[in-house]
This record gives C-alpha cells, structure tokens and sequence, in this order.
C-alpha cells in the first residue's frame, strides 16, 4: 500500500516534469520497499543515497524525515523536513511534517510559525490551526493563539474550544475563558477537565462561590481527584472558611503525601487559624506543614517567600535546618 502511494506521488512528478534523474527514482524506489519491509535502517541509507545523487528530491526528503522520526532520531528528522520545506514552501504537508517535528522536539515556538505556514497554504487545515493555536499557547503568544482559533469556521471551531479558553487565561481575559469553558460544559455534559478548568478559572476571576459550586460537584463526582481538592482548598480560603479548607487540604495529602502544593496552602490555613483563635498551636502547625512543603520541593515557586514566613513563625534557632537547597537557584 505505502509502494503504491509513493508511486503514485512519484508519478504524478512525472507529468508535471519533477522527476529527478533516473537512478535517483531507483534508489528511491528501493527505499520505499525497504520501508514496506519494516527495514528502515536499510531505508534510512538507501535516501541517503538518492539525496546525495539528487539533492533537490523534495520526496526523498519527505520520506528521510518520516523514516527518521519512526526511528526515533528527531533531530536528523527535522533536518530532512526543513529541507523538504526549502525545496517546496508551496506544500502544506511539509511544513505540518517539519512542525511536527519541532513540536516533537519542544521547540514550541518554530513550531507555532511551521503550522501557522502550513495554515497560510491550507486555510481549511484544521490540523495547521489546531497546531498553531496549541504550540503559540505552549509557547507563551496568546494573542497568536486566539488568532488561529477564530480563524476556523463556527462548526469546527468547536475543536479548538479548549485551546481558545488557555488563550483568554494567557492573557488573564478570566471572563471570557469562563464562557467559553461554560460552553464546553454544555458540549461535554461533566468532563472532569473542563469542570476543574472551569472552577479553577473561576478562582482567578475572583467568583469564589461559583468557583466552590464547581469544585464540589467536581470532588464529589472525582473523590480521587487530588488537583481539584487542592484548588477547592484555596477557594475555601479565600471564602474565609478556614476549617472547610484544611478538610480539602488534608483529603489531597491523603491521596498524595508528596503533595507540596497542598502542604503549602494547608500551612496558610493553619497560620490564618492562628490569627482567627489566637491560639499559636495553629502557627507551629503552618511551619511544619511550610517545612514539609519545602522537603518535598525545594525549588519551588516563591520559595524565598515561604522560608521568610518560616523564620518569622518558627520558634526554633533554626527552622531550615535539614532543608537542603544547594543546588537549587535563589528565586
């Protein structure tokens, strides 16, 4: 079957006056057949061979790549589709190969502009834009990735939804995202993602009480679900329903004792208790949870925060003793 394509391909290069010379259409040909036969090492060598006697044979070029990839050697991968991409710019499917490829290779942002190429060729390509929106969002260019999803068609747009709701977060535009997360709700009934999405979202609009109808509903349905609990916590918090929000804090650890994000806001929930009560047990409490916290992941964001909080709190002469952060940066 892939002979048959690729000779199909190739002869349709014929009539169009493509073809490369003759002993290159061989190599090639036994390339393709070394492929079919699962010999791909074999095949790798053979288009070796056919770019080094021709080397403008976009097709040879494609077929390296692809080869290339399946084995795993990315780089040798990309190298092969940018030359595709060279010698044909007119093809969309070798800029959807080369960005791929980078994509692959977490290079988001050559990625984006290879799909965004490949969607300028292609306009109806819901897999340019989709690539687009996603590595433009990986990347950090939200604007860019809003862009390629508004530029699909009412109906398909519907695939992009949820790559148009991390556009709006990237850009903070918390309001839109909630709408547009409402309406995947609506198309998905109670996906679990969209739900904790949806309450997290919420939280960073500042809708608390919807945000807690949310995640309740979502750690009701999901009890295993350490993420939204966690994210309830902190919504909890913010209500000012501190006894509400440990529970939620304490069920996360229980899942998951390496939980630092939870250890984190648990110890903020213990430390606003102290200051409710009075009562300093509370505020021993918040530094062993800040301490475990910190064990857990040192590197964590915001850490130089969390260690002034400690020495401010703890009773000891040295509470960061045992932790050991030096190999670690100072942010």
């Amino acid at each position: 079957m892939y002979v048959a394509g690729s000779v199909v391909v190739l002869g349709a290069c014929l009539l169009l006056g493509c073809t490369p010379q003759t002993p290159a259409v061989d190599l090639y040909l036994d390339a393709v057949a070394f492929r079919e036969l699962g010999q791909d090492r074999l095949a790798v060598d053979k288009l070796n061979e056919v770019v080094k006697a021709d080397p403008e044979f976009t097709l040879a070029y494609v077929e390296l790549g692809k080869t290339y990839r399946k084995l795993g050697e990315h780089e040798k991968a990309l190298a092969a589709f940018r030359r595709a991409a060279k010698l044909d710019p007119w093809s969309a499917g070798n800029h959807l190969d080369l960005a791929a490829t980078y994509k692959q290779l977490g290079k988001y942002g050559p990625a984006a502009d290879a799909y965004a190429r490949a969607a300028e060729l292609d306009p109806n390509s819901i897999d340019a834009l989709a690539g687009a929106a996603d590595c433009y969002v990986k990347a950090g260019q939200y604007a860019k990735a809003q862009a390629y999803c508004e530029q699909a068609g009412e109906e398909r747009r519907k695939e992009l939804l949820p790559l148009l709701a991390r556009a709006y977060e990237g850009q903070k535009d918390y309001e839109r995202a909630i709408e547009v997360y409402e309406r995947l709700r609506t198309l998905d009934g109670n996906d679990p993602n969209v739900l904790l999405a949806l309450g997290v979202a919420s939280v960073k609009a500042e809708h608390y009480d919807r945000a807690r109808e949310v995640l309740v509903s979502l750690t009701q349905a999901q009890p295993g679900d350490g993420a939204a609990l966690r994210h309830l916590g902190y919504c909890l918090l913010m209500l000012g329903e501190m006894d509400q929000a440990m529970q939620a804090y304490h069920k996360a650890i229980a899942l998951d004792d390496n939980d630092w994000e939870a250890y984190r806001g648990l110890g903020v929930a213990c430390m606003l208790k102290a200051h409710q009560s009075g009562d300093d047990r509370w505020q021993e409490q918040a530094v062993r949870h800040w301490q475990r916290s910190l064990l857990i992941e040192p590197d964590q964001p915001k850490r130089q925060t969390l260690e002034k909080l400690i020495r401010e709190h703890s009773k000891q002469l040295n509470p960061l003793q045992g932790l050991s952060y030096g190999t670690y940066g100072n942010g």
